[in-house]
């Protein structure tokens, strides 16, 4: 006997059941263990139920399959959405970054000649004096400083006491204690006035841990720092030197201007510096502060992130609408079920949309920023032959355009992006947005989804059951043929004894 059309799995397939050759008498009911079905083999019919069990349950399993193959295409193609979301989305908070009034504040620029020796910022975004100034750094500040020979006592405590012009310092020193730990003491104190290192000599090194030399005219002392103990008095200092102000000329001035630290927030208004060398004799570093205006790099950067990500989301909408699934070139791999959006027109007429939303003008605005290509935002030049990315209707910044039109009307270029802005939000928000087209797919996928997997579970259910009860007649079949194979070799053994017994007689 044999059954065309079955395969190993209980899907219908081309082939065959071929049981010829038979099954021997005696052979037991077993189960595998794989996938849980009864493996009903060498039975008492010489039949491979297992093969004719499927067989039968085939075509009660292919819903089955049909219901998981719809549930993954529709996971696949909610995964794919939503990163077209995600992306409509990000352009869409680049567009709303693009219509803010914030990034059209005004602020001043501060620059310096030479960097590396002077740096200089606005102290606030607006303020600074406009204009350049020249600076000539004729010394920076330091801390004063003193080196001391001390050696703690070997069986006692000491303290020793610190002080400058800032106050005074206590350190606990225990007997015996190295100058490394006493250094480490006094760096750690939170409050405290010195700092200090060991020479390899062993000597103690204390610094002052502000800096100048205790005045704001460069006629202090120094602000020299003292050392003295509990134990052994004042200790002297083997070597010192005294801290220093800052010492800056400004605008060629025969009179010093003076600071305790390297940060002057005075010499030049609304200017706030950090000297980090002294200049040249002849050299001075010119800074210069800008008017107030619009930062037109901020502006810049602005737009290039807006055409970065708009490009990707453009890109990878393209990527999924045109990538064929495998079915289109190989027919034996058709199906329903693949998850792909290729061609998909409601994903087709949302980039038409957004593109389109890139070309609006707005004709109450003045010429010459009307639109985004007024500001060099555009799928590229206009003459000439097009590049596969403007064929795609990928966006470019032309720079140089947006920087005049920044310099020549920022105000102008201001109310473009704002109108722009709009109007783009609305369009993505429609498709990308959180109650957007795209989302309300997502969601009815979902609710399908749930639908098929409760479908499928009751539906497995009842094909496990009905698969269980088919084993179950089956076994009871091949254990009534065992029997009555059995009670036929136990007739046939009788039989022969019989006619043995009859011929023993004759």
């Amino acid at each position: 006997m044999s059954t065309s059309g079955v395969s190993s799995t209980g899907i219908i397939s081309t082939g065959s059941i071929d049981t010829s050759g038979g099954l021997t008498s005696g052979s037991t009911l077993t189960n595998d263990g794989s996938g849980g079905q009864l493996q009903l083999t060498g039975l008492a019919s010489g039949i491979n139920t297992n093969e004719l069990i499927q067989a039968e349950l085939a075509e009660d399993e292919l819903p089955l399959t049909n219901m998981q193959d719809s549930i993954t295409a529709l996971n696949t193609e909610n995964t794919t959405l939503g990163n077209i979301q995600g992306g409509v989305e990000t352009a869409s908070l680049d567009a709303l970054d693009l219509g803010e009034p914030s990034l059209f504040f005004q602020s001043q620029t501060v620059s310096s000649s030479t960097p590396s020796l002077v740096t200089a910022t606005a102290t606030e975004d607006i303020g600074a004096v406009i204009g350049s100034t020249t600076l000539s750094v004729a010394r920076l500040a330091s801390a004063s400083q003193a080196t001391f020979s001390y050696a703690a006592p070997s069986a006692a405590a000491d303290t020793l006491t610190i002080g400058n012009a800032q106050g005074t310092q206590t350190v606990n020193v225990k007997a015996g204690e190295t100058n490394a730990q006493i250094a480490s003491d006094i760096n750690g104190a939170n409050n405290g006035i010195a700092y200090a290192t060991v020479l390899s000599s062993g000597q103690l090194v204390i610094s002052s841990r502000s800096t100048g030399d205790g005045s704001t005219t460069g006629t202090g002392d120094g602000n020299p720092i003292t050392l003295t103990s509990s134990t052994s008095g004042s200790i002297a200092a083997s070597s010192s030197e005294g801290g220093q102000d800052a010492e800056v000329y400004v605008n060629g001035s025969a009179t010093a201007s003076y600071s305790e630290t390297d940060t002057l927030t005075d010499a030049v208004p609304g200017v706030t510096l950090n000297l980090l060398g002294v200049t040249p004799t002849g050299s001075p570093v010119t800074v210069t502060s800008s008017p107030p205006a619009p930062n037109t790099d901020a502006i810049i950067a602005a737009v290039q992130q807006f055409v970065t990500d708009y490009n990707t989301m453009v890109t990878g909408t393209e990527g999924a609408i045109n990538t064929a699934p495998a079915s289109e070139s190989d027919s034996s791999q058709a199906s329903a079920y693949s998850g792909s959006l290729f061609g998909d027109p409601e994903m087709e007429n949302m980039l038409s949309s957004l593109r389109d939303s890139m070309d609006v003008s707005d004709s109450s605005l003045p010429s010459g920023y009307q639109s985004m290509q007024d500001l060099g935002i555009s799928t590229g030049a206009s003459t000439g032959s097009a590049s596969t990315d403007a064929t795609n209707g990928l966006l470019t910044v032309d720079t140089a355009t947006l920087t005049a039109a920044i310099e020549a009307n920022p105000s102008g270029v201001q109310a473009a992006l704002q109108s722009w802005s709009t109007q783009f939000q609305t369009v993505a928000n429609n498709s990308g947005g959180a109650f957007g087209s795209i989302a309300t797919r997502v969601t009815g996928n979902n609710s399908e989804v749930t639908d098929l997997q409760s479908q499928l579970t009751t539906q497995t259910a009842m094909y496990n059951e009905e698969e269980s009860n088919l084993e179950e007649q089956w076994a009871s079949v091949e254990s009534s043929l065992e029997d009555l194979d059995n009670q036929k070799t136990s007739l046939s053994t009788f039989a022969t004894s019989l006619d043995a017994s009859t011929s023993s007689s004759d």
